[in-house]
């Protein structure tokens, strides 16, 4: 989450709010100060928004004018990408933790028990550990990171490997949100992640627009959604 943040205040802060270029007082004022000859001052221009002011000197200064809202999308989209792998990362992460209760229950929840093991995996298992129930922990962990994903129906098969169920319902009461929303939010933003990460974010000829108002909206609903998971899945 703190990589998906940072792109989103790198695109707000690269946001130009100018109209127009420099004046050129203004123009003699930075390059004074910057120690810029007195020649190259008409070269130099700016950026400005409510959060900073900076300077692009001479040679640079194509990088202010083509700063526009399309060319901050790539952070944008970059963002969504991170967001997603935050939620992938820790439902992996929080379902291995219930992993060694889960696998001493009896009986061992079903989904637990259908997780695939090939025989490569017994012979290193029997070859490497003397203690073969940390070799199949190795297995399973590399299993839940392979399927963990940002899917609602995914996370939820997940967690149920391990025993912890209505995981998304708990969610939404504690949010105090309808039934459902959490799943809802989740979906739309793994939608987006994946026609960004699959298709270019492609739209017809073109590409879609993606807005930072949009991405503010991601990460606050991601970042509620894993609060609200740690919350209730806490071992």
């Amino acid at each position: 989450m703190a990589d998906a943040e940072l792109l989103l205040t790198l695109a707000q802060m690269l946001q130009n709010d100018r109209k127009r270029r420099m004046r050129s007082e203004l123009r003699s004022k930075v390059g004074a100060a910057l120690g810029i000859p007195k020649r190259s001052w008409p070269q130099i221009e700016c950026l400005e928004n409510k959060q900073v002011f900076v300077a692009f000197k001479p040679g640079a200064g194509n990088l202010a004018s083509g700063l526009d809202e399309a060319a901050l999308r790539p952070l944008l989209r970059q963002a969504v990408v991170a967001a997603c792998a935050a939620v992938e990362t820790f439902v992996a992460d929080r379902v291995i933790e219930h992993y060694g209760k889960a696998i001493k229950l009896e009986p061992v929840p079903p989904r637990l028990l259908g997780l695939t093991m090939t025989v490569d995996d017994w012979l290193r298992i029997d070859t490497i550990y003397t203690r073969r129930k940390w070799g199949l922990r190795q297995i399973v962990e590399l299993e839940i990171r392979e399927k963990s994903s940002p899917t609602p129906d995914v996370i939820g098969q997940l967690f149920s490997m391990v025993a912890v169920k209505d995981v998304f319902k708990r969610i939404d009461i504690r949010r105090k949100l309808d039934i459902g929303t959490m799943a809802k939010e989740l979906d739309a933003i793994r939608l987006r992640r994946n026609k960004i990460a699959h298709e270019g974010d492609r739209a017809g000829r073109g590409r879609a627009g993606i807005t930072v108002a949009e991405v503010e909206k991601y990460l606050r609903q991601v970042g509620s959604i894993i609060d609200g998971m740690d919350a209730v899945t806490k071992p």
